[in-house]
C-alpha cells in the first residue's frame, strides 16, 4: 500500500468510527457502566489534559486496522505512527472537534517501541500512561466482536469527552464596567496560574504586542506557532519576535517556568545557528520565581558574551494594557476568550478563567 493511501485509510477509519459513535448511547454499553474497570480505565486515559496517551492508543487502534498482525505493545513504531497520525488521524480528529495536537503520540512515545510499565513510569500523568498500556493489553487479548465492542466504546468515550468540552461556557469579559488596570490584573493572575503548558502566556504576549504595534510598520511573529515545538526544530529565533522591513528588532522568550543555564545555552545555540546572536533577547517571565541563575541582578544576566534581559510577565501585561486603547483591549479580550473556549484548552483552565472573571457574569 502506498503511503498516501495508507494515511487516507487511517483518516477514513477514524472518521467512520467517530460517525458510528455519534449514533451510540450509554445503553449500548451496559457492561461498561460507571465504576466498572473499563469505564474507569478510559476516564483516566481520555478525560485528562495530556492528549498524547489517548493519541498513542488511537494510533495503535488504527495500526491494527491497517495491519491485523501489528503488535502495538511490542512494536509501536511498526505502524509508521508519525505518518498515519499527522497525515491521516489528525485531520479526522480536527474535523470532529476532538482535542488533539499535531504529533500527540510521538510527544509521549519518545521513540519507545515497547509500551509497558517501564515506559509508563514517570510519565505525566502517570495514571494516563498506565491506562494506555492496560487498555491496549485488553484490546490485544480480545478477538472478534469483543474487540470491536471495546474499540467502539473507546471512540464513544472520546467523542463524549469532546462534546463536554465544546459545551463548556466561558465567561465573557468586557472592559466596559471595569478599568484597564482591573482587567489587566485579572489577566496577569490567569496567565501565571493557568498557563496551559505555556500556550496562554505566549498567546497573551503575542496578541498584546500585535495590538500595540498595529498602527506601525513593526510586525509581530511567532505567536501563532505551537508552544510544543522547539525553536531549534522549527527554525524560530525565539518564541516571539518583532521585525521591520524583514529585519528582526527584538526577540522574546515567554515562560512561567524556572530559567536555567541550559535554557540560555539553547537560546545561544539557536541564535547562533540563525545568525541573529546580536539581536536583543528578553525573557518575559515571573520575577523572581523563574530566575534560577546565580546573579546579583534579577533583570539582567551576562552569559557567554550574550546579555539576557528579564521582564516580569505580570507587569508586562499591566503596562502594555495601559498603552492600548479601550477598543484594542476589548478586541484582545474577545480573542483571548475565544482561545480559552477552544476545545483543545483544558476544563481546568476554563474553570480558572471563569473564577477569575466571574464579576462579569
Amino acid at each position: 500500500m502506498k503511503v498516501a493511501e495508507r494515511n487516507e485509510d487511517a483518516r477514513y477509519y477514524v472518521n467512520a468510527k467517530l460517525h458510528r459513535a455519534e449514533m451510540l448511547q450509554d445503553t449500548d454499553f451496559p457492561d461498561f457502566y460507571n465504576g466498572t474497570p473499563v469505564h474507569t480505565l478510559l476516564t483516566e486515559l481520555i478525560e485528562v489534559q495530556a492528549k498524547g496517551f489517548r493519541g498513542v492508543v488511537l494510533t495503535a487502534l488504527v495500526g491494527i486496522y491497517l495491519n491485523p498482525n501489528y503488535d502495538p505493545l511490542n512494536n509501536f513504531y511498526g505502524c509508521n505512527p508519525r505518518s498515519i497520525f499527522e497525515e491521516g488521524i489528525w485531520y479526522a480528529l480536527t474535523e470532529k472537534g476532538i482535542p488533539c495536537s499535531k504529533s500527540d503520540p510521538l510527544n509521549v512515545a519518545k521513540n519507545s517501541n515497547q509500551l509497558d510499565e517501564n515506559w509508563a513510569k514517570g510519565k505525566r500523568p502517570e495514571s494516563a500512561a498506565f491506562a494506555a498500556v492496560s487498555f491496549l493489553r485488553m484490546i490485544m487479548s480480545y478477538t472478534g466482536q469483543q474487540r470491536v465492542h471495546l474499540i467502539d466504546y473507546f471512540f464513544f468515550r472520546l467523542l463524549r469527552y469532546a462534546q463536554q468540552l465544546s459545551h463548556y461556557q466561558v465567561t465573557k469579559v468586557s472592559n466596559a464596567t471595569h478599568s484597564s488596570r482591573q482587567v489587566a490584573e485579572g489577566l496577569a493572575t490567569f496567565c501565571v496560574t493557568y498557563p496551559e503548558a505555556g500556550s496562554i502566556p505566549q498567546f497573551i504576549v503575542a496578541r498584546l504586542l500585535t495590538h500595540l504595534y498595529s498602527k506601525s510598520s513593526i510586525t509581530v511573529q511567532g505567536g501563532d506557532e505551537s508552544v510544543f515545538g522547539t525553536n531549534t526544530t522549527s527554525k524560530k529565533p525565539a518564541d516571539i519576535w518583532t521585525s521591520q522591513n524583514d529585519n528582526i528588532l527584538n526577540l522574546y522568550e515567554v515562560t512561567v517556568k524556572a530559567i536555567s543555564l541550559k535554557r540560555l545555552d539553547d537560546c545561544i545555540d539557536t541564535l547562533s545557528g540563525l545568525n541573529v546572536l546580536d539581536k536583543p533577547l528578553t525573557f518575559i517571565c515571573r520575577i523572581p520565581e523563574d530566575i534560577a541563575l546565580a546573579s546579583d541582578e534579577v533583570d539582567v544576566y551576562h552569559y557567554k558574551g550574550k546579555t539576557f534581559d528579564f521582564v516580569d510577565i505580570r507587569q508586562f501585561i499591566i503596562v502594555v494594557s495601559a498603552l492600548l486603547t479601550q477598543a484594542q483591549i476589548q478586541i484582545f479580550l474577545q480573542e483571548l476568550q475565544a482561545f480559552v473556549a477552544d476545545v483543545n484548552i483544558s476544563v481546568k483552565t476554563k474553570q480558572g478563567w471563569n473564577e477569575i472573571f466571574e464579576y462579569d457574569n
